[in-house]
């Protein structure tokens, strides 16, 4: 490494007023987001490292791992009971789907709802910030059903669509 870079910050690619010297953006906070009371962080907040992403960044931060997105498709049409969430993601083990969903209510995307009774039994939905994630998650499955397409057709004959 040249000695001219010593000290000077790797900034990630993309936005150039991220670069030292600069203040950074507020973070835009898409319209359906804004409607359900869902702001960008407050500066003093805990999560302002948020503010620092780029939006991608923030979305793929979101739904990483192969569990979330299967969730979210999961809870898309109403509340389910975990049992029926395992039955709905494939291959995972109870204690990686109670992790999620754990994960997933500390952010502020699932809620669990505790039938009152003697047994323990709960019912996970989306909530208004969780619920703005359903049209990427559509946008998911129908770019998976375009792949499908694409797979079946023979090699020779794909198209430009």
């Amino acid at each position: 490494m040249s000695t001219h870079l010593a000290g000077v910050a790797r900034v990630p690619f993309g936005d150039p007023s991220r670069r030292a010297g600069h203040p950074a953006k507020p973070a835009w906070t898409p319209p359906v987001a804004r409607e359900a009371g869902m702001g960008p962080a407050s500066p003093a907040s805990p999560s302002s490292t948020a503010l620092l992403q780029m939006p991608i960044e923030l979305t793929l931060d979101t739904l990483r791992g192969p569990h979330r997105p299967l969730i979210v498709w999961g809870l898309f049409w109403g509340a389910r009971p975990f049992s029926e969430l395992m039955r709905h993601v494939p291959r995972v083990t109870r204690k990686a789907l109670r992790r999620e969903l754990a994960d997933m209510e500390g952010l502020g995307l699932v809620c669990r709802d505790v039938r009152p009774g003697s047994s323990r039994r709960a019912k996970y939905s989306l909530t208004p910030l969780g619920q703005t994630l359903r049209p990427v998650v559509g946008a998911m499955y129908e770019w998976g059903l375009l792949r499908l397409g694409h797979e079946r057709r023979p090699i020779g004959r794909l198209s430009r669509d």
